[in-house]
């Protein structure tokens, strides 16, 4: 990334070298093995992946890994992946660093435990709202509440593959504890 500071222009980069993973937890089928690959990611950005190392619950991957940062980011992550060639490529853990920490652990070899990886701790990113709710009276004389949504700025949404495909959900919790979800929008 290039940074303006008092007429000097300042290129970030980093070199990765990733290592290894052992003790992955076993497939839950009758082979018991995986085939793993290591993705690394700035924010959630994809931009370097492993060769796959098949069957084993220890893969050396042993790969270096150079670039230069286009842009800020706040997260430096390495996912490590179970391959499945019939379905979805499963997340088996990840190692989140904060930009901030990365000095702590230059010229270092460090052995980081995997985090598990669900819906909710990959959540980021802002959306900027705007909310209207009005008062109105039918024809019968009922007065009703109106509400109008509309998504007016997201920032910081997750980029995989090189796309963002984000929508809203809009869900309402009625006076009778009732969930209505109302429309999934495409942005």
């Amino acid at each position: 990334m290039a940074v303006e500071e008092e007429g000097l222009r300042v290129f970030q980069s980093v070199r990765i070298k990733i290592g290894e993973a052992k003790n992955l937890p076993t497939y839950p089928g009758p082979n018991k093995m995986r085939d793993c690959y290591c993705t690394v990611n700035l924010d959630q950005e994809e931009v370097f992946r492993t060769k796959i190392v098949e069957k084993s619950l220890c893969p050396f991957y042993g790969e270096d890994f150079y670039c230069e940062i286009p842009r800020t980011f706040r997260h430096l992550s390495f996912y490590i992946f179970d391959r499945d060639v019939f379905r979805r490529d499963s997340i088996i853990g990840k190692v989140a660093i904060q930009k901030e920490d990365l000095q702590k652990y230059h010229n270092r070899d460090t052995w980081f435990q995997l985090q598990h990886v669900d819906a909710d701790s990959e959540v980021q990113g802002k959306v900027h709202l705007e909310l209207r709710l009005s008062e109105v009276i039918t024809d019968t004389g009922v007065v009703c509440h109106k509400l109008a949504t509309r998504v007016l700025e997201c920032q910081g949404l997750p980029i995989v593959n090189g796309q963002c495909d984000p929508y809203a959900t809009v869900t309402l919790a009625g006076p009778s504890r009732q969930v209505l979800q109302i429309q999934e929008l495409p942005f």
